[in-house]
């Protein structure tokens, strides 16, 4: 507020909008300034939490529990309400003030639980902060479950359930333990057997994997890694190598005429009937339905015929007994030897190119896929 002038005492003084002031004073009267501003105590009117009324005191208690305080205030006393405006701060929250203008509520939202002391203070028209501050002191209590008591009491029992837990825990393996010990000296033969059976049903499966189970040769994709392998070891050291490729004839009519089962028993016996000439380092394989594949490493092309020769003569010099009687079965046979440069996939489409020279030669004989000046002499061999 303005200052106001004071004249010789006795004079009246008049409260005015910012201050005080007297009439004039007469000519040569003591004059004197008075220099002082006077300002209105703030006054907290309502206090609202979670839209809760609370009761007005020195200080207030709200929750549990964080949320939304309310605060309203004036300035009753003001001598020019209407001008006055406020600012306000929320210690424990924020330390610089916040101006309200003209505004007479304070809202702060989310709260969390602590303790608060929410200061205000009036300004003049003139914008002069005066000395005057209500304060109130605010206390939002938390839950139970966020108080440092619970949360020292939570923690110790965790603590006390985990070391229980982990004793328990330890207790049980150690129980374990001992048990297990306890078995492996009763049993040890039992474990011993028990490794030979895993091994065993470990080498089945690896077969199974690798084997044709209903022959029990090499299935498709093991015959051939094979051949490529005797291939490129035979291309390095120049060692001769032939392949057969047999195929039983009218073998369609054996199982349409006495069926599947009849058939899986001719494929067996045949089978059976291959292995038995292999040599230690021979491979024969099921390439087909009733196509076999046979590698023989380090046979020349005429030694390859007279081989495919024998297993022509195993297979159909002797009939094959079946629950339907004694079946006479043949076959026809493709010769194809390596001539240091071709590919394993070159050497297959040469032996079966054979044997369907055989079938059509009409079939239970021997044929070479060879050069055209070794034919006629592997030709003349094969029909003896």
């Amino acid at each position: 507020m303005k200052a106001a002038t004071a004249c010789l005492p006795g004079l009246l003084f008049f409260v005015v909008l910012f201050g005080v002031a007297a009439p004039a004073c007469a000519a040569g009267d003591s004059v004197r300034s008075l220099g002082k501003t006077i300002h209105s105590q703030p006054l907290i009117e309502q206090v609202r939490f979670n839209r809760t009324l609370l009761p007005l005191s020195q200080a207030v208690t709200a929750g549990p529990g964080g949320g939304d305080l309310e605060i309203e205030f004036t300035a009753p006393d003001s001598v020019a309400p209407d001008r006055a405006h406020f600012r306000y701060r929320l210690i424990g929250l924020e330390t610089e003030w916040t101006d309200a203008g003209k505004e007479r509520e304070a809202v702060y939202t989310g709260l969390p639980p602590a303790a608060y002391l929410f200061e205000l203070q009036e300004a003049d028209g003139n914008d002069a902060w005066g000395s005057k501050v209500a304060s109130l002191r605010i206390n939002i209590i938390p839950q139970l479950w966020e108080t440092p008591r619970f949360r020292s009491l939570t923690g110790i029992l965790l603590l006390t359930l985990s070391f229980a837990l982990y004793m328990l825990r330890v207790r049980h393996l150690l129980k374990r333990s001992r048990k297990l010990e306890d078995q492996v000296n009763q049993s040890r033969g039992e474990l011993q057997l028990a490794k030979k059976v895993a091994e065993d049903a470990q080498r089945a499966l690896k077969a199974q994997a690798m084997k044709d189970s209903l022959t029990e040769l090499w299935n498709r994709r093991v015959i051939f890694e094979m051949l490529e392998k005797e291939v490129s070891r035979a291309q390095r050291d120049q060692l001769p190598i032939a392949v057969v490729m047999i195929d039983l004839d009218h073998f369609k009519n054996v199982n349409d005429t006495y069926g599947h089962l009849t058939g899986d028993v001719v494929l067996q016996e045949a089978s059976r009937r291959i292995a038995e000439l292999m040599r230690p380092y021979d491979f024969a394989g099921r390439y087909g339905g009733e196509e076999f594949l046979i590698v023989l490493p380090g046979c020349s092309a005429m030694n390859g015929v007279q081989r495919a020769e024998d297993f022509r003569r195993a297979i159909a010099e002797t009939p094959v007994a079946t629950a339907v009687g004694t079946l006479t079965v043949t076959c026809s046979l493709g010769v194809a030897s390596h001539d240091g440069i071709m590919q394993a996939e070159d050497l297959i489409h040469l032996a079966d190119e054979a044997m369907y020279r055989a079938k059509r030669l009409g079939r239970n004989c021997v044929r070479a896929g060879m050069l055209p000046e070794e034919q006629n002499a592997l030709d003349t061999i094969s029909r003896r």
